[in-house]
């Protein structure tokens, strides 16, 4: 995160260290190369927002991290599960600049070291009991977890199924980053509610600011894909060009160019043999028609709505200020 976002930055450093600590405890064990290949991504960084917001809604209702750290730990792996297998179904080189998963152990290993890490995040959350964690609040947050889990695939599944369809709507796409993204932000702000005993109103509201500023998450890196430094982003700039994606910007992009530079536009989606120039090509078409305004306007007022929920939420004043920030920085960050 970014040094002006002070209190969360703060935060973020003073929790960091052990939340890492935790988390690559559960990925040592034999064979050696299965579990090397799950702690691959989780030794590169990453910003670990979701286990961030899930410790920080935890405080704001009265629960110290040492207890909600198992949790913190199981929405971090099940995301990292994501990424190792939306790599493969990608085809991407590289994340958080290193190199992925499948391109140094291969995919058949990639695959497993997924499924490690999937099954590791329901053994963490489990661990919640250990921690002193009442068995129905351990319940509740299990079942939250493989709620994300089956939503985010159900997402997944549906951002695959729209790159070969060139009707895909702005409302289809908001439903798709609903559950590919915006949930995972959502389990992990209400799993953090549930197991710190916050009440029903609560978790709703909570629940619905992670949810919306999930949405603007996922809208921002739409725009970072197309614009930003390929280095400070840690992954490959351009490639939802490449792989056919259905971007707000290019379905937007496609709503608005006249027909010879829209027929143009779709016959550089998808096509994974095309040549740099053309990417960058396709990139001018789409920001020419005004689609990054309209994405960053977009994003903006899902951070707006997110806000108003947050100011309703019950978390006491400090963590107030940090999701706050974080609010902000979601829609502003650059990588």
């Amino acid at each position: 995160m970014e040094s002006k976002n002070l209190k969360i930055m703060a935060y973020s450093r003073k929790i960091i260290d052990k939340l890492n600590a935790e988390l690559l405890s559960y990925v040592k064990g034999e064979p050696v190369d299965l579990y090397e290949a799950s702690a691959h991504l989780l030794k590169a960084g990453g910003k670990r927002l979701r286990p961030i917001l899930l410790l920080a809604v935890a405080k704001g209702y009265g629960l110290e991290e040492d207890k909600a750290l198992p949790a913190a730990v199981a929405i971090e792996l099940l995301h990292n599960f994501t990424l190792v297998h939306d790599d493969i179904m990608d085809r991407d080189a590289f994340r958080r600049n290193v190199p992925t998963v499948h391109s140094i152990w291969g995919e058949a290993l990639a695959i497993l070291a997924g499924d490690l890490l999937f099954s590791k995040s329901f053994e963490a959350i489990l661990d919640l009991e250990k921690k002193g964690i009442r068995h129905d609040l351990v319940v509740r947050a299990t079942r939250k977890l493989a709620w994300a889990s089956v939503t985010v695939a159900e997402g997944q599944a549906l951002d695959m199924d729209f790159e070969k369809r060139d009707d895909v709507s702005e409302e289809d796409y908001m439903l798709m980053i609903e559950k590919k993204t915006a949930a995972l932000f959502q389990a992990a702000a209400e799993i953090g509610a549930i197991i710190a005993g916050a009440s029903e109103e609560q978790i709703k509201h909570i629940g619905e600011y992670a949810r919306l500023a999930g949405k603007a998450f996922q809208i921002r890196d739409d725009i970072l894909g197309l614009k930003a430094d390929e280095k400070k982003l840690g992954k490959p700039v351009l490639s939802d060009i490449r792989e056919g994606k259905r971007t707000i910007l290019v379905i937007y992009a496609l709503s608005k160019l006249d027909a010879n530079k829209r027929r143009v536009l779709l016959s550089i989606l998808g096509d994974r043999t095309a040549p740099i120039e053309k990417l960058r090509y396709a990139a001018r078409l789409i920001e020419d028609s005004g689609a990054v305004q309209y994405a960053w306007i977009k994003a903006r007022k899902l951070i707006d709505e997110a806000l108003k929920h947050l100011e309703k939420s019950g978390v006491n004043d400090e963590v107030y200020e940090m999701l706050s920030e974080l609010a902000e920085y979601i829609v502003s960050r650059e990588k």
